[in-house]
């Protein structure tokens, strides 16, 4: 909960984090202009009086850690790296790449899936001293709420709670930076109950380039209908990062939502040496929760939209299938409710997860703990370690069918010679409810009636097995969704497929590239929103100065 939810321990899925790029040169100095109730970085367009030295060039120490992001895959060479803490600088960033025919691509937090920020062959913008937090006013002097591009999850996390006890329905992946993680619809362990955090998105400030002058344009939710301004907005609303300038800040409805006071946490597993002797408990289980959260999912559910759950089924070398749940009502008969319907059917009994493998660590003998929420999401909030990685995603709609059960058993059972797959995993996530009371139209975000969203994911270590991970992933998934054509398809009024696309998100570039004659990404991330999107970029970005494998093209 792109989450996103936290994808190594927890979650799937963050959010790709390519909020749009920018090279820099230097600039003098400004002074920082902090606003009351403000936290860390910069909190002025000009950053901090004494910069430092926010040029690194090869050779430089901190360059090799500064020029790879989370997934170990992907390393780069860039001319250079430019730490921006301000407006000034990043304008002046922009300025010197196109000066310098270098393509720009920007870092914030440095967890986008696939390699969109390196192998570019151009200059990095990091973004992430530039990590504000703090209560102000939107252009038109409405109060909200400001997040700068470079602040983390957990940033926004604890300084909107302790200083205004509200919270950004985000993920819980706390490394997460928000500058791609927001822009691509990110969402979170709360979602169910708040919606995705493009859901309260007021206002986005943007580095834009037309007529080859880079400025800063700030675009608002309430600007009038059909303006340029208004279509930038909208397309910050879930049309994933590198598409349209550099994001700066954004901006929440000063009616953010609150956080629960306290929040029950569930963590139980399946050890999958009882499940091999007893498969037909594995498709119960499958079963039991597509059909739960297909009941329970609409737009005006009043009970089970203060629910969140992950069932993580691991490839069998793990140990254990886990199911991690989230309630936030006081009343806990509901959750353990949940937690029975789950269980019904099963021969194998579920024990109590006391322990990382498989699922999430939570040190306590019974089924269900209660704890304060802030202490509850930073329990959930894990990274995982810094490894390769690969990932796929997929929205359903409704229960699973025989063939995605027996797909998933088949490949979650399968062996490769000499390949570690022991953190090969398909990862359920609880969707729906409040996200499904919003038209899809409403925002570029165009799922709006799936309850489950799933995440693929394989890591490992060992860079000789690139391609066996690569190869296993992909011939899951094909499996997976092979009655339409090896993809989670859209489904439309003539055609209930059961599945409604991918998150942009979740970059997956198997799903073709924007070079590509007829790449399916535009359509299974986007669907019917494409349209707008490309016009938003025709508008905004003309010359496609901001560009990645998977962006929208004009």
């Amino acid at each position: 909960m792109d989450h996103e939810v936290s994808r190594r321990r927890l979650l799937g899925a963050a959010a790709g984090v390519v909020a749009t790029g920018a090279a820099l040169g230097a600039v003098p100095a400004g002074v920082a202009r902090a606003e009351p109730g403000g936290h860390g970085g910069p909190q002025g367009p000009d950053g901090p009086g004494d910069p430092g030295d926010l040029r690194v060039l090869p050779g430089d120490g901190r360059y090799e850690t500064l020029s790879q992001g989370f997934n170990q895959r992907w390393t780069s060479d860039p001319a250079y790296i430019q730490l921006v803490d301000g407006d000034a600088r990043a304008l002046a960033a922009v300025r010197e790449a196109l000066d310098r025919r270098l393509r720009p691509t920007v870092r914030s937090g440095g967890h986008c899936y696939e390699d969109f920020v390196e192998n570019t062959g151009g200059a990095i913008l990091d973004l992430s001293i530039m990590n504000g937090v703090r209560r102000t006013e939107d252009k038109y002097g409405h109060p909200a709420y400001c997040v700068e591009a470079g602040a983390t999850v957990w940033d926004m996390y604890t300084e909107l709670f302790r200083r205004y006890d509200v919270a950004v329905p985000a993920g819980s992946c706390y490394s997460v930076g928000a500058g791609g993680h927001i822009c691509g619809g990110g969402y979170g362990v709360l979602n169910r109950r708040d919606g995705l955090t493009v859901d309260h998105l007021t206002q986005v400030d943007v580095i834009t380039v037309r007529g080859g002058r880079p400025e800063v344009t700030r675009a608002h939710r309430s600007d009038p209908e059909g303006s340029d301004t208004a279509h930038l907005f909208w397309a910050h609303t879930g049309g994933g990062g590198g598409n349209f300038g550099v994001v700066l800040r954004y901006y929440f409805s000063e009616e953010l939502p609150r956080p629960p006071a306290r929040v029950w946490l569930s963590s139980i597993a399946w050890p999958w040496a009882d499940i091999l002797k007893k498969p037909a408990d594995f498709t119960r289980l499958m079963k039991n929760f597509g059909e739960f959260f297909t009941a329970h999912s609409g737009p005006d559910e009043q009970v089970y939209d203060k629910l969140f759950a992950i069932l993580k089924l691991t490839h069998r070398t793990n140990g254990n299938i886990a199911l991690f749940s989230q309630w936030v009502g006081d009343d806990v008969a509901p959750l353990d409710a949940f937690l029975d319907a789950m269980e019904a059917g099963l021969e194998t009994p579920a024990t109590v997860q006391t322990d990382s493998a498989g699922g999430l660590f939570l040190p306590y003998p019974d089924r269900r703990r209660r704890m304060p929420w802030l202490q509850a999401t930073q329990t959930l909030n894990g990274s995982g370690a810094n490894q390769r990685g690969k990932y796929k995603s997929a929205y359903h709609r409704k229960p699973f069918s025989d063939h995605n059960i027996d797909a998933t058993w088949t490949w979650l059972t399968r062996d490769v010679p000499g390949v570690d797959l022991a953190q090969t995993l398909v990862q359920i996530d609880a969707y729906g409810c409040r996200v499904n009371a919003v038209d899809p139209c409403a925002t570029a975000v165009p799922q709006r009636d799936s309850v489950m969203k799933l995440q693929y994911q394989t890591y490992w270590t060992v860079p000789a097995q690139d391609d066996a991970h690569l190869d296993f992933l992909k011939g899951f998934y094909q499996d997976v969704y092979a009655a339409t054509g090896g993809v989670p398809e859209i489904s439309d009024a003539a055609h209930d497929l059961g599945t409604d696309g991918a998150y942009v998100n979740y970059p997956d570039v198997d799903l073709g590239i924007a070079t590509d004659p007829a790449p399916r990404y535009p359509r299974l991330y986007y669907k019917d929103n494409y349209p707008r999107l490309q016009l938003a970029k025709r508008i905004w970005d003309p010359e496609n100065r901001f560009h990645h494998k998977q962006s929208v093209v004009g």
